[in-house]
């Protein structure tokens, strides 16, 4: 449990300084391109940890 929480807290905490890089950095990319992959990637991995999704699991016996 106390890893998932580190784990968690340096995902966000990466999440957070690409932010204010994008907000502070003139690029092609839009803050709200990177805030919307960020959500669906985070929705997968909260999904993969729910479900307990591993590579061995996908790829089968």
């Amino acid at each position: 449990m106390k890893n998932d929480i580190i784990t968690l807290a340096a995902v966000l905490g990466t999440f957070v300084a690409g932010a204010v890089f994008m907000l502070s950095a003139q690029t092609p990319v839009s803050v709200e391109a990177v805030v919307g992959y960020g959500s669906v990637l985070a929705l997968i991995g909260v999904a993969a940890l729910e479900y307990r999704i591993s590579w061995k699991w996908l790829g089968g016996r």
